[in-house]
């Protein structure tokens, strides 16, 4: 399907990521949206796995493989009840922000460079939507596979993943398929809230380059109109063009500023939680050879590598919009036209970055420092198990 308006790429983006969620009961855009079964299966399911976490750790001790494998899927779940209440909770400021997306890509549907430049930038976004939901994807299809493989080759019998529901032995046959049950609807709605959450977050993330090219855009063409207007007094045109620079600058600003704040947690959380993935996986790995490690631990790595990529973007949209504003030709500006101006390029050059719990820049540099000390980790944890 071609698209030559960014407005309904990004209609029809938003139309696939609503249809992810509504699987899990999330579909938040809906008019009068209210939860339902979905949801209500979901936290359920959600919730039960959490608490079997602590009957887990019980049912294994001391078997330190699966401990640690138990370990790993936990994270995950600790991702999914963030993701799950920062949907909930924060209902109205993804509402905004998809109105809001919306009405700029409309505005500039008849603006021949601007939709050409958010068009392009719709497409990156889809592109990265279906290598995140492939990735996963195939996780997940690894994942369900496994069992029913163990069982046709080796004739054991094997869970998805290592939690099990409370008070429920998986030696007894009942008891066993009750648990692969429940894994396997697990599965399939983690896929569809997950590829939903992640294609929100690079939506939102990625929009701001948008913001920032038209921007770009917009200061190059205020320095065609002040060269223009050298040799006349009427400045009209310059002053409108300063207006609309002014005004959307301060939609960029507000959208950061609201990103950076429903996102605080979200970002801690998984960041926080990838330290039990990737130990655990690496440990399942090295220890028990477990398949299943091996594709959870690569989806844990392109994930978090995913995140830290997005807050690099931001920083560098941020640094891109600061160098427009200081490469301009404010000097040819009138005294009241620089004052305005010199007030942007103040508050360009304290732009609202993503971070982790406000201690550290979300960057690439955070990626290998922390994929660094996960290292260590598992590494010391493999020594203590020999």
């Amino acid at each position: 399907m071609t698209f030559t308006l960014s407005h309904d790429l990004y209609v029809y983006n938003l139309h696939l990521i609503r249809w992810f969620a509504s699987f899990v009961g999330l579909d938040i855009m809906a008019p009068n949206y209210k939860p339902n079964i979905l949801t209500f299966l979901a936290f359920f399911g959600l919730s039960i796995s959490l608490i079997g976490e602590v009957y887990t750790v019980w049912y294994f001790w001391p078997i330190l493989d699966k401990l640690m494998e138990s370990a790993a899927i936990f994270g995950v779940f600790i991702q999914g009840l963030a993701k799950f209440y920062t949907a909930l909770r924060y209902r109205k400021f993804f509402e905004a922000m998809y109105n809001r997306l919306d009405l700029f890509h409309y505005e500039y549907r008849n603006h021949e460079k601007n939709n050409a430049t958010l068009l392009l930038l719709m497409n990156r976004i889809c592109l990265l939507r279906k290598l995140i939901t492939s990735q996963f994807s195939i996780s997940i299809l690894t994942l369900m596979v496994t069992p029913m493989a163990q069982y046709i080759l080796k004739g054991e019998r094997f869970l998805v993943y290592t939690i099990i529901l409370p008070f429920t032995d998986p030696e007894i046959t009942s008891h066993y398929l009750l648990n692969l049950v429940v894994q396997y609807y697990l599965l399939i709605v983690g896929l569809a809230g997950f590829s939903a959450a992640e294609s929100v977050l690079i939506l939102f993330v990625t929009s701001v380059a948008g913001y920032a090219d038209v921007l770009k855009n917009k200061i190059n063409e205020m320095n065609t109109l002040l060269l223009d207007a050298q040799n006349s007094r009427d400045r009209t045109s310059v002053k409108l063009k300063l207006r609309e620079i002014v005004l959307l600058h301060q939609r960029v600003l507000e959208y950061e500023d609201d990103l950076d704040k429903r996102y605080y947690l979200n970002n801690w959380v998984q960041v926080a939680s990838s330290i039990f993935n990737l130990t655990g996986a690496l440990f399942g790995c090295y220890v028990s050879n477990s398949f299943t490690m091996y594709a959870l631990a690569i989806t844990i790595v392109i994930q978090l590598f995913e995140l830290c990529l997005l807050g690099t973007i931001l920083s560098i949209k941020n640094e891109e919009i600061e160098h427009a504003f200081y490469d301009s030709l404010w000097y040819l500006m009138d005294h009241s036209e620089k004052k305005d101006f010199l007030i942007m390029f103040h508050k360009c050059q304290h732009a609202k970055e993503m971070t982790v719990a406000s201690m550290a820049p979300l960057n690439i540099v955070l990626f290998i420092a922390i994929m660094q000390k996960i290292y260590a980790l598992a590494m010391m944890m493999m020594r203590f198990s020999e």
